[in-house]
């Protein structure tokens, strides 16, 4: 049996307008696979997501619009964090990656970290990485993904890792995230542990931009969560991050 490499797209029509069809026949995926739109009625917390809502008045639901999407409310309290996390299954030897399709609110009043970590959760009042009181802090051991924090001298998009408890030199995207602006975040590993880090801008106004590269970024021998962690900053009170979706993979 022959194979053919697609590197754009396939476009499923049958003879019908671009929209009549998806695919038709079934889909046999070879690769692991996450992905969830946030469609259901309500967010699946006994055999999909982990979700830790440790501060006052955190709360993360199915919020009901266009698409379908999550919202995460930080808390009421200065610091307030909570955070949502797939299985821990994802192994740097089967080049895991990770899409996560999210807006932030409110970024002068919220610290959002987005990647793979080693833990589903943080205690009250920490995420995975952040730049608390502007300084570079990991509370994961080992974790590769995206920070923008309000604490941080910039709005701009980080990509951050840390290595069995030493952190890796901070990439600048050199893209600031302003209020209610739709990224889509994108990181890949290897099985030396490299992170790559690719973003776009979810209405096409910036295109796919490869942002940043951090080699031996994680533990190899570690296994990994993707995960969306957010937190309060600046005494702002309640914040909000909207996950349109999240996607993460490996090679079988």
């Amino acid at each position: 049996m022959g194979q053919i490499a697609v590197n754009k797209y396939l476009d499923f029509r049958n003879g019908k307008a671009k929209h009549y069809y998806n695919v038709l026949g079934n889909m046999n995926r070879k690769n692991v696979v996450i992905e969830d739109f946030f469609t259901g009625i309500a967010l699946d917390t006994t055999n999909k997501w982990a979700v830790s809502v440790p501060g006052s008045s955190d709360s993360i639901a199915i919020s009901e619009v266009s698409g379908g999407s999550v919202l995460m409310t930080t808390g009421t309290a200065d610091n307030d964090s909570c955070m949502i996390s797939s299985a821990i299954i994802f192994e740097p030897a089967k080049n895991p990656w990770f899409e996560i399709d999210l807006t932030i609110t409110d970024v002068t009043g919220t610290a959002l970290f987005a990647g793979f970590s080693d833990a589903k959760s943080e205690s009250n009042n920490s995420i995975a990485i952040h730049y608390d009181g502007d300084s570079l802090t990991s509370a994961a051991s080992d974790a590769a993904g995206f920070v923008v924090d309000a604490d941080h001298a910039t709005s701009s998009i980080m990509c951050c890792t840390v290595n069995d408890d030493t952190d890796g030199t901070a990439d600048d995207s050199g893209i600031d995230w302003t209020d209610g602006v739709n990224y889509v975040l994108r990181g890949e590993l290897n099985s030396d542990g490299d992170a790559v880090f690719y973003l776009w801008e979810a209405d096409g106004t910036k295109g796919l931009t490869s942002v940043g590269y951090t080699a031996s970024a994680v533990t190899t021998s570690d296994l990994y969560c993707v995960t969306v962690q957010a937190m309060t900053r600046a005494n702002d009170g309640a914040n909000t991050v909207r996950i349109h979706s999240i996607k993460a993979g490996q090679d079988r």
